[in-house]
Order: structure tokens, then sequence, then C-alpha cells
């Protein structure tokens, strides 16, 4: 792997760590991390790859059920309220993957996929979901705002970021001796089913690329 590609994934967690606490210091919980699991950052333990995969599982899971339900919610504080709960497990996930992305296996870079895979959510995850969840928080009467940034979250979402999140955990799990112990498989929102990727050219081709002996399906 180039070094250049190197130096972006290894400083992919602090930009996109700093941004997320620069942004949403109105929004997120009272304790001073924005982290639900903290972020380990030097040669992190089986423990904790297993514990950072299983946050993410939780904070995916949390995104998907609002995502779900949004379309329910009455604009107004009701959304807001929501979104404001659901932002606080959205900008967990940089959190986890900063851990998982620091395993020793992992800092010259991992395979094509996982490369990929990390880039491609330093690229959009920021831009297209944590923004259009502060979106809905600063707008949440109008509902041009809200459709839009519904819509953007599912289409990179179902893309990109779960795709590439099936990668980063797939590999960090098998690398860490705990794919049985762990969900690698991002469950979707009931919106990707109705989503054609292979039709949308901001879609990630991270899964078509080499992955070692971790094949993806």
């Amino acid at each position: 792997m180039h070094f250049s590609t190197a130096t972006k994934i290894l400083a992919f967690a602090a930009v996109i760590s700093t941004a997320a606490a620069r942004s949403t210091t109105k929004y997120r919980r009272q304790a001073a991390d924005v982290c639900m699991v903290d972020s380990v950052t030097n040669n992190p333990s089986q423990a904790d790859a297993k514990a950072a995969i299983d946050q993410w599982n939780i904070d995916v899971n949390t995104v998907n059920a609002f995502l779900n339900n949004a379309s329910g919610l009455a604009h107004g504080m009701e959304i807001q309220n929501a979104t404001m709960q659901t932002l606080l497990f959205a900008q967990d996930e940089p959190c986890q993957l900063k851990t998982l992305i620091s395993n020793s296996d992992f800092v010259g870079g991992g395979t094509d996929a996982f490369n990929c895979a990390v880039m491609d959510l330093m690229t959009v995850f920021d831009t297209h979901v944590l923004q259009n969840l502060r979106s809905i928080i600063m707008m949440p009467s109008d509902s041009d705002v809200i459709t839009h940034a519904i819509n953007d979250i599912n289409t990179f979402r179902c893309c990109n970021v779960l795709p590439d999140a099936n990668i980063i955990w797939l590999d960090s799990a098998t690398d860490n001796g705990i794919s049985n112990e762990v969900n690698f498989t991002p469950a979707k929102e009931d919106a990707c089913a109705n989503i054609d990727c292979a039709t949308v050219s901001t879609a990630a081709n991270c899964t078509s690329l080499n992955n070692g002996n971790n094949p993806l399906k």
C-alpha cells in the first residue's frame, strides 16, 4: 500500500472525530466524550475489537430504527428529539472505527477492500450522515429539509456506509479470531430494499476489490 494512502487512513479517525465533536456540542450527551465506548488507539486487544464491533452494531441498529420510523414522526419537537438521540449513536460510529483501524495489523493498511472502505467512510460519513441529522435538528419543521436529509442518509448508508462497515467488521473479526463471536454483517434499514446501488453513481465499489483471505459475499 502506498504511504500516502496509509497516511490518509490513519488520519481519518482524527478528522471525522474532531468534526463530530466540534459540530455536536449542543446535542451530545452530558458526558464530555461523544463515544459510547471509548476509542482504543494503542494496540487494541481482542476484547477491544469485540467491544467496538458490538457497539457499532448497536449504533447501526439505532440509526436504522430512526430511519424506519421517521416518516411517522411529527415534524417539530418529536422528530427533533428523536434525531438528537439518533445522532448520539451515529457520531459514535467513527469512535469504533478508530479502534478497529488502530489494530497493529492494519496500521500500514489492510487489503484493497479494507483500505477502500475506510477511505470511502472518510469521504461520505460526516457529510451524508451526521450533517443530515444535524440539519433535521436545526430545521425540524421544514419538510423539504427532512425529506432530503432522510433520502440522502438512506442512499449513502445503503450504498456506502453499511457495505464499508461489513468489510471492516469482517476483516477485524477475522484478524482478532472473533468471527464466531460477533455479528459482522450490518443490518440495513428498510429503504435499502428499494435502492438499487448499481444505479447510484456515488455508491462505493469496495466489495468488488480483493479482500485477501476474507472473501466478501
